[in-house]
């Protein structure tokens, strides 16, 4: 009799172990982690100090294509785009403001680029200089890389 209390006891006991130690794996699924991720100091420059500028036409495929692009590039990475319409008419994810011959002058013609659309620029905050990132649509990994690029020129050309 006392061998069978005993090994009841020694089961029940072993039992209990076990289920506190699934309670607290099934517990650390359950609890979102607060692990603060670091952020790249490319991306919280460009979040910092930069904001896109964004000129499509509302009749064009390939804005409509690079858009939705855009926007997640934009949210994932927290980088504001002030987008500009030739045709005033809004595209899905962005609100309609006209593109000015102020604007037009300063992004195409100052640069010397043709009024080709969708048109994608990254402007500095501070300074207001703009550079051009890309003419025509893009894949998430054309855009990333040729953001890439682009900042390590103008790092390049400031640290000369």
């Amino acid at each position: 009799m006392m061998r069978r209390t005993m090994l009841l006891l020694l089961l029940i006991l072993t039992q209990a172990a076990y289920a506190n130690v699934a309670v607290d794996e099934l517990n650390a699924l359950l609890t979102p982690k607060a692990t603060a991720q670091k952020q790249d100091p490319e991306i919280k420059d460009l979040s910092d100090n930069y904001y896109f500028v964004f000129i499509y036409r509302a009749t064009c495929p390939h804005c409509h294509n690079f858009a939705p692009i855009l926007n997640d590039f934009s949210e994932t990475f927290h980088i504001k785009v002030r987008a500009y319409s030739l045709d005033n008419a809004p595209l899905d994810g962005f609100e309609a403001s006209p593109l000015t011959p102020d604007l037009f002058q300063t992004f195409y013609v100052g640069g010397g680029y043709k009024p080709t659309v969708p048109a994608l620029f990254l402007v500095n905050r501070h300074t207001l200089e703009a550079y051009a990132v890309l003419f025509g649509e893009a894949s998430p990994y054309q855009l990333a890389r040729r953001i890439h690029e682009l900042k390590q020129h103008i790092e390049e050309k400031f640290h000369d």
